[in-house]
Order: C-alpha cells, then sequence, then structure tokens
C-alpha cells in the first residue's frame, strides 16, 4: 500500500527533482524530501500526499550519500537559499545537465542535438553580483538578511552569505548598523488585512559592478527625516558610490515601488560584459553572475553566428547587454524590450560604446513583431534572431511570430529548462529543428541552470 499521511518511512533518494527536492520510492510510489541529495537513505514523513506521489519531511540522514559534503555556509539549516550546498559541485553540474536532458525529452520531445558539457565555475562561490535583503525585527531588535527556509515572514540575520562577495556582506552589516543606531523600525509583515501596516524599512538591494561601483537601493514605506544621515554614515562604512532610496507603500512583499530618489552617487553602476561597457540602471535587469554571464553571452554569439551582410533580431533585449555585442558582427541589430526604462539605457550603451547599428524599440513583443513583419514584408529574413524571455517562455503568438521573421537560426537562451523545452516543441512545430543545447551553471549552490539553444529553420 502506498504510504500515508504521517506514515515515517526509510527510503533511498535515486536522483533530483527539477526544482532541487531529492526523489526516492515506495515501489512506483514517488516520494520528494527536500534537503535529501541522491545516494542518501533517510527516515522521512510523509505530509502532502497525492495519488502517486508525495512530498515528505527529512526527519534524519540514516546513511549520508558519497556525494553529500558539508555545508560551509554557517547559515544552512535556517537560510532558504543554496538548497544543494550539501551536493559536491561536480554532482551539480551532472544533475543540471540531466535535468535539462531530461526536460527537453520528456516535456517536448526533443532529441537528436548536439549537447555542449555544461559550463561550470572554477570557484563556485562569492559570485552574485546582487543581493536583496529583508529588514524584520526579533524580539525587538532590528534585523536585515534572507528569508527562512520555508517561510515569507521570518528572516535570517545572514551575516555572511557564501554567495555574496565581502562587500556586499560589508554593505548589509553597514545598513543594518547605521538603522539600528538611528532607532529605524522594520515594516511590520503581520498586520492584519484590516489594520495600518506600520514600520519603516522593508528591503535592502546591493549590486556590484566588477570595476568597484557598488550600489544600495533601500525601499521604504514612506519617505524619512533621517535620509541623509544614514546614507552618509552608510558611505563612510562601505565606500557605497550610489545610495537611493524607493517608497513602496504598497502591502505587497516585494523589493519594488516609484523611481529610486538619489541620496547621493548615480542612478547606474558600471558592467564591462563582452567585450561591451555597459551602464546598468538601478532596477534594470542583468544577470547576477558577472563570470558566467560572459560564458553565457560567447556561446549565445557563437550559436547566433551573425552575418554582416544581414539583420539579426534581440527580442527581449533589456539593457542591450547581447545586443550590443552581437551588432559587432551583424549587418544591424533590433532589439525590442517591454521596459521603457531598459530601452533608454539600452540606446545609452550602444552611444557609450559607439555602436550605430543598433536600434531599439520599447513595446510588448508579440504586439511589436506583429508591426515588424508588415514593415518587413519583401525585406530579406535576418539571419538570427536571439530570444532570452522570462521564466515563463514565450507566449504561443510571440514565439510564432518570432519564427515568421523566418531567420536561418533561432537562439534561445533559457533560464527555465521545462519552457525551454514546451518552447522547442512549439518551434518544432513551425519549422525549426534543435541542433545544439549547452547548459551554464550561472547559480552554483542552487538547483537553477541557464541554458542556450540552438534551432536551426529546416527547408
Amino acid at each position: 500500500m502506498p504510504p500515508r499521511n504521517g506514515d515515517t518511512l526509510e527510503l533511498t533518494i535515486d536522483t533530483l527533482a527539477y526544482g532541487g527536492q531529492g526523489i526516492g520510492r515506495v515501489d512506483d510510489f514517488v516520494v520528494f524530501v527536500r534537503g535529501a541529495v541522491p545516494g542518501d537513505r533517510v527516515r522521512a514523513q510523509i505530509g502532502r500526499r497525492k495519488q502517486r506521489h508525495a512530498e515528505a519531511r527529512l526527519l534524519e540522514i540514516v546513511e549520508p550519500s558519497p556525494v553529500r559534503v558539508p555545508a560551509p555556509c554557517g547559515h544552512a539549516g535556517d537560510c532558504g537559499g543554496c538548497e544543494w550546498q550539501t551536493l559536491a559541485y561536480a554532482a551539480q553540474l551532472e544533475f543540471k545537465q540531466r535535468q535539462v536532458v531530461e526536460s527537453l525529452e520528456h516535456i517536448g520531445g526533443l532529441r537528436d542535438y548536439e549537447l555542449v558539457s555544461i559550463a561550470g565555475m572554477e570557484h563556485p562561490w562569492r559570485y552574485r553580483n546582487k543581493m536583496e535583503f529583508s529588514f524584520a525585527e526579533s524580539d525587538g531588535r532590528l534585523v536585515l538578511g534572507l528569508h527562512r527556509r520555508g517561510s515569507w515572514r521570518k528572516i535570517v540575520e545572514t551575516t555572511d552569505c557564501r554567495l555574496a562577495s565581502t562587500r556586499i556582506n560589508g554593505a548589509r552589516q553597514a545598513v543594518a548598523d547605521a538603522c539600528r543606531a538611528l532607532g529605524l523600525r522594520a515594516y511590520d509583515r503581520a498586520a492584519g488585512r484590516h489594520e495600518t501596516p506600520s514600520g519603516l524599512l522593508r528591503h535592502l538591494v546591493v549590486r556590484e559592478g566588477r570595476a568597484g561601483d557598488l550600489v544600495l537601493n533601500l525601499f521604504v514605506s514612506a519617505r524619512f527625516a533621517e535620509e541623509g544621515e544614514l546614507a552618509a554614515g552608510v558611505a563612510d562604512a562601505c565606500a557605497a558610490t550610489t545610495f537611493a532610496v524607493t517608497v513602496n507603500a504598497s502591502r505587497a512583499d516585494a523589493a519594488a515601488g516609484d523611481e529610486p530618489h538619489l541620496l547621493f552617487g548615480p542612478p547606474f553602476f558600471g558592467e564591462r560584459l563582452a567585450g561591451v561597457d555597459l551602464a546598468v540602471p538601478l532596477t534594470a535587469f542583468l544577470q547576477t553572475n558577472a563570470e558566467m554571464c560572459d560564458a553565457l553571452y560567447r556561446l549565445a554569439l557563437d550559436f547566433a553566428a551573425p552575418d554582416p551582410q544581414r539583420d539579426a533580431f534581440d527580442l527581449y533585449c533589456g539593457i542591450g547587454s547581447l545586443s550590443l555585442p552581437m551588432a559587432r558582427e551583424a549587418a544591424h541589430v533590433h532589439g525590442i524590450e517591454i521596459q521603457e526604462e531598459a530601452i533608454a539605457a539600452a540606446r545609452d550603451n550602444a552611444r557609450r560604446n559607439a555602436i550605430a547599428n543598433a536600434d531599439f524599440r520599447a513595446g510588448d513583443v508579440r504586439r511589436v513583431l506583429k508591426e515588424t513583419l508588415v514593415d518587413r514584408e519583401g525585406s530579406p529574413p535576418p539571419a538570427v534572431v536571439l530570444v532570452d524571455p522570462p521564466r515563463a517562455g514565450m507566449a504561443r503568438k510571440a514565439l510564432a511570430r518570432a519564427a515568421a521573421l523566418a531567420a536561418d537560426r533561432l537562439v534561445y537562451v533559457s533560464c527555465n529548462p521545462t519552457t525551454l523545452a514546451g518552447n522547442g516543441a512549439e518551434l518544432r512545430d513551425l519549422g525549426y529543428r534543435l541542433a545544439r543545447v549547452a547548459p551554464v551553471d550561472m547559480f552554483p549552490q542552487t538547483h537553477h541552470v541557464e541554458t542556450v539553444a540552438l534551432f536551426v529553420r529546416e527547408g
């Protein structure tokens, strides 16, 4: 009989699910165990049970796996991040590549392509160039850190996150100390639906450029009188180059709000990727691992093979970080992105790098492509279309219109192998064959994996 809710059982973990949970089996019944790694023999208690699977809570590791390693981070037992740091790095890479392959086959029915071995890091720690910390209060004391595992309300004071640089960790400490010294209070997330929330401090986003910039964006419920005093104290403690305050007056627990109010410094930080100098606005998207972003971009540009005699398209182009290096090899690059701020930054970055053969248009990709197909009727097709969509992948109409550009190649940069697989199957039906796949480990110590896929037009 399959186990029931509350049952305790002993089982061996065979593999990992996409999302990081260990998978064990009782006959044909699948049990997901968070915190277990392949090869572990564990005791676990069944929690949520469905017809063919259940989620279980890890009670004890009866016999550790050969690929289990001690967690180097002192916050590992409490913090909600880095769920794979107890898995040897070589095994992390193996399972990530396997998850990409299995997603493509089982979800998309995609086989018979060239698989490039996953690109990993020589030193898979201290790689993040962006961290989002949250404020809370514990026993009347202000804390600033990351969410406790399994909780959206409790915060762990992560004094040394091993994914963040020492400068980012130092900035977190400097802000926490300065806020305590000024007697500032955390925003009360626990306020009832009909209660007025109290408190000020919500989130702190710290971003770092490899050239030395360090920008701090403090999210608060309202502007406050001590802003200048706080910014000055923090600047002295951590050598920040920019300090901004952003107001989020909503109840939504997110680092979002109105336009950043600059207290000092420019509204961007500098970064150099794929040979291009970028000014990155405080709220703009950029890959959080600059070292592996370079590797990702090299693969994407290699797969794209821009033609100096033909155009290229970059969909979801952001601030132009891939459009601009591609423009150096293409006749002309057309970038499309929904965020107006990102498009303004892309145009500015083109000027910074003296790149004149790239244009950028703000708008929904699906709508802009519809207009583009009309405008380009009778024109030669582009050599390549490059897409880097959100985690949810591309909507069917947007994908169909991208395919209707009839480019020789479509390069798909994906942060989610399951949506890549679904879109890949749709592209097959639209006349594109999956030719090459290259996973990239952008996020060591976590289950996330980036993938570059090359689709070639048939017929």
